[in-house]
């Protein structure tokens, strides 16, 4: 069950960092902060970085299912860039201002989590017609071709990452949810809330195990991450030479890392940082109970004889 669990979340581009019993990793871009005894907060990172030309790029990680505010606080963000790169396998001709309705199994699971977590949606939650926004991924033909030539599958890549998590788990550098955990949250009475916290606890693990799906068959990195990303940074390098002063890059936490290199081989260097929480995990509070009704001094009406 646990496998499943981080498979599914690895195929949402969740990621994050350490539980609160472990140190976080320093170049994760997803934090999760214990705030209570059954409080805390998962964030995601946005790392600036700046050339010699004065240009900044912002590395913005998505996290695809989490409160509305944080897709509010995003959307408003949105708007400071000359051109936001954002991900999304789509055909080029899409129209954006027409609803997304995948069948595809990935967007499938993530309005799966959606519902079971009590979150949103990130298709649903954000607007991507405004005239910076830019698209930067794959379109289906293409991505499909290159992971034939690879020899890559989703199937493949998922049995690769259940391998990685065994790996992980047996070489002590990883912690496995206990089963009588996850079902006390399955049957809790806010089981929302109780499968967040228990979640959020366990994305540093999910970010290591993606890192090694990565690696590909070859060595040299799968079109899932490493193939969509260089195509992003061929579409950041067209937008730099525009002239574009100040843009963002709106991607999957686990991409970061690899982008984070790629801007370094660019020439730009960290100049940085916010926070925003996608998750703000709290007990919800007891509804107010009806109060009884007041008795009156009003004097009884007798009924008509």
């Amino acid at each position: 069950m646990e496998i499943a669990l981080a498979c599914s979340l690895t195929w949402c581009g969740l990621a994050a960092e350490s539980s609160p019993e472990s140190r976080p990793a320093t170049n994760s871009f997803v934090r999760f902060e214990r705030t209570g005894a059954d409080r805390g907060r998962l964030s995601t990172a946005v790392r600036t970085y700046t050339n010699a030309n004065n240009q900044t790029v912002a590395l913005i990680a998505a996290i695809h299912v989490g409160d509305p505010a944080y897709y509010g606080k995003l959307q408003e963000l949105f708007k400071s860039y000359d051109a936001l790169l954002y991900e999304m396998i789509r055909d080029r001709d899409a129209d954006m201002a027409e609803k997304i309705n995948s069948d595809h199994p990935v967007s499938q699971l993530q309005i799966g989590l959606k519902s079971a977590l009590g979150l949103e949606f990130q298709l649903d939650a954000l607007d991507y017609t405004p005239t910076n926004f830019v698209h930067a991924d794959l379109d289906p033909e293409t991505f499909a071709r290159l992971q034939g030539e690879k020899g890559e599958t989703i199937l493949g890549l998922m049995v690769r990452a259940i391998l990685e998590e065994d790996a992980r788990q047996r070489s002590g550098q990883g912690q496995a949810i206990n089963p009588l955990q996850l079902l006390w949250a399955l049957a809790s009475g806010d089981r929302a809330h109780a499968l967040k916290f228990l979640l959020a606890q366990q994305m540093d693990q999910i970010e290591a195990t993606l890192a090694g799906i990565d690696r590909g068959q070859d060595g040299q990195g799968s079109v899932l991450v490493s193939g969509r990303n260089e195509h992003a940074v061929r579409v950041l390098r067209d937008q730099l030479e525009r002239g574009k002063r100040r843009l963002g890059i709106f991607y999957g936490a686990g991409h970061m890392t690899d982008f984070e290199r790629r801007l370094g081989r660019l020439g730009f260097q960290p100049a940085g940082e916010q926070w925003l929480t996608a998750w703000d995990i709290r007990k919800k509070r007891p509804s107010a109970k009806p109060k009884p009704a007041q008795p009156t001094n009003a004097p009884a009406v007798s009924p008509l004889p």
